[in-house]
C-alpha cells in the first residue's frame, strides 16, 4: 500500500511501490486521503466535498499515469481516495498490507508543523513495516553536496 499526495516525494513512493509490487507479484493499493469541506449550508458542504472528491481522484489518476509512463510492467493496481487524515487512513488499511510506503515530506511545511508528519504517525501505528521513501530533492541536495548514497 502507498500513500499519494500529489507531491514529488509521493511520486517516488509510488514508483518503490509499483517495482516492490512487480517484483512480488503483488497487487499495489494507492490511497489518497484528503482534509476539506465547505463552511456553508449542508448544501453546499456536500457540493464542495463532492468537487474536492473528483479533484483528488483526477490528481491520483495523474501521477499514476505518470508513474506508469515509464515502466515496462505494473502490478495489478487498487485505488482508494477517502475524506480523512491521511496517516490515520493508511495505518487502518494497513491491517490487510504486507507494507506501507510513504514519502517523505518536508519538515518546515505548514501541515507538518500543524498535523505533524503523515510518515511519523505511519512509523508510530502502523501494524506492518513502514518504507519512507526520500523525496528526490532531498537525493539532489545530498549528490549536489557530493554525499554518496548508501
Amino acid at each position: 500500500m502507498v500513500g499519494v499526495d500529489g507531491s514529488a516525494g509521493a511520486a517516488t513512493a509510488l514508483d518503490f511501490a509499483l517495482a516492490e509490487g512487480w517484483e512480488r507479484g503483488c497487487t499495489v493499493e494507492v490511497v489518497t486521503a484528503w482534509l476539506g469541506s465547505g463552511h456553508g449550508d449542508e448544501t453546499s458542504d456536500a457540493d464542495e466535498l463532492a468537487e474536492g472528491r473528483a479533484r483528488v481522484h483526477h490528481m491520483q489518476a495523474e501521477v499514476i499515469a505518470r508513474c506508469l509512463e515509464h515502466r515496462t510492467g505494473a502490478p495489478d493496481l487498487v485505488r482508494v481516495v477517502v475524506h480523512d487524515y491521511a496517516g490515520r487512513v493508511l495505518v487502518a488499511r494497513a491491517e490487510s498490507a504486507s507494507m506501507v510506503v510513504v514519502g517523505s515530506g518536508s519538515p518546515s511545511s505548514v501541515s507538518h508543523q500543524v498535523l505533524g508528519s503523515v510518515a511519523e504517525y505511519c512509523v508510530r501505528h502502523s501494524p506492518v513495516p513502514v518504507v519512507i521513501v526520500p523525496a528526490p530533492a532531498r537525493l539532489e541536495r545530498r549528490a549536489g553536496a557530493g554525499v554518496q548514497a548508501p
